[in-house]
């Protein structure tokens, strides 16, 4: 049986358009995202480079707001991105975008939202605005964009398996954030505010066990860089760990295969051989500087990274968090294309804390890390599943009847 398709525009109730010219902004107040958070991988929109509006501009200036569970919808340069409006809201929209409210006469409005997102919709969209230079998608196409609509039963299945695979994967991701947020914490407290120190050099409870909390000196001398933690030395970043520049790997060879292939941008494909024993640490060294990257598995560093041959007074976890401290703007200055010259970083001044300590933290750490690639790894599983399951369900190859009993 063929399944219904009806116009967009017919299965909208309201759409909040909030006029096509800049809305004034402010240093702070309430957030105004723009079309760059809007993004197909994630359920709810993300706060990227967001400006501000003042309390009166959120008043006065706007046509209407969202509301829970309407779909942001991109109009200009990525048009089609969708995502939810959550509740509660803690944002507005200006230019570039629309707000969706489903006609829930019509359609149920999770499957709008997922219908939306579908590979089917996506292509059509896209097919409408080819070898245009800033592609558009104007509340008149809304006409032109035909939905694919099941039975409403059918609807309500499909919308709530997207809807809560995608929250999945959301959690998911949030929750690996945490895990990155806490660990970076740590990091800061212990090897660069020397927060435990300070504790125990005025006397005050460290929060920590007693097989931890005695890993920690209780006082400070002087060094070269300033108050240190007594025993702590000051050496050069080679002394802690030694960087090694990556290997050559034509682009056709990165397609496929077992082992990831890691550029300085970060993940570039896999290949079939590895170059590196995982786990290990590597960091973009020519056109991207600063980012780092830890990789679990045996891998392959482009020549275009830096990565990190041994770990004399480190661990991966700990050389992670390290790198990710530097600041790797002091090479950045006057290069059209900025370029790492390893031997610069090896000779940057570095605070070495006792080896014992820098197990401590990695026995803490390296679970999380692995936790957030447990994570990463469900949560492409999901989303394969997820949109595995919208393509045969949207067109109708898969009943609904069977999905429920599979």
């Amino acid at each position: 049986m063929e399944i219904e398709e009806v116009p967009f525009s017919q299965l909208i109730a309201t759409v909040v358009d909030n006029r096509g010219r800049s809305c004034p902004t402010t240093d702070h107040g309430l957030p105004l995202i723009a079309t760059n958070c809007i993004r197909n991988d994630q359920l709810y929109p993300t706060y990227e480079t967001v400006r501000y509006v003042s309390r009166d501009t959120y008043l006065t200036w706007f046509r209407d707001h969202p509301k829970p569970g309407d779909i942001l919808f991109v109009n200009k340069a990525t048009p089609g991105r969708v995502c939810l409006v959550p509740d509660p809201i803690d944002f507005c929209i200006a230019q570039d975008m629309v707000a969706i409210r489903a006609d829930q006469k019509k359609v149920y409005p999770k499957y709008l939202f997922a219908a939306l997102r579908s590979s089917a919709v996506q292509e059509r969209i896209r097919q409408m605005h080819v070898g245009t230079l800033i592609p558009h998608f104007k509340k008149g196409d809304f006409d032109k964009l035909p939905i694919p609509l099941p039975a409403r039963s059918d609807q309500v299945f499909i919308g709530d398996v997207y809807f809560d695979l995608s929250a999945r994967i959301d959690l998911n991701r949030h929750m690996s954030e945490t895990l990155g947020a806490i660990a970076q914490a740590l990091f800061k407290s212990w090897f660069v505010d020397f927060e435990p120190i300070c504790a125990k050099a005025k006397g005050r409870d460290v929060g920590l066990p007693n097989t931890l909390a005695d890993l920690f000196a209780d006082s400070f001398e002087d060094s070269e860089l300033g108050q240190l933690p007594s025993g702590w030395r000051v050496g050069r970043l080679d002394d802690v760990l030694v960087l090694q520049r990556g290997f050559d790997l034509p682009a056709p060879s990165r397609a496929h295969g077992s082992y990831p292939v890691i550029a300085a941008s970060g993940p570039s494909g896999h290949h079939n051989e590895f170059r590196v024993r995982g786990p290990g640490v590597a960091t973009g060294r020519s056109g991207v500087l600063g980012s780092v990257f830890f990789v679990h598995d045996d891998f392959w560093p482009l020549n275009t990274t830096l990565w990190v041959k041994e770990f004399k007074q480190s661990t991966p976890a700990y050389a992670f968090h390290l790198l990710r401290n530097l600041d790797f703007g002091i090479f950045n200055a006057g290069s059209a294309v900025p370029t790492l010259n390893r031997n610069h970083v090896h000779n940057l001044p570095t605070v070495i804390p006792p080896i014992e300590l820098v197990h401590a933290f990695d026995r803490i750490v390296f679970p999380f890390m692995q936790r957030q690639r447990n994570n990463e790894q469900e949560s492409e599983s999901l989303a394969a599943l997820r949109d595995a399951l919208l393509i045969k369900l949207i067109s109708g190859e898969l009943r609904v009847n069977n999905a429920q009993c599979s």
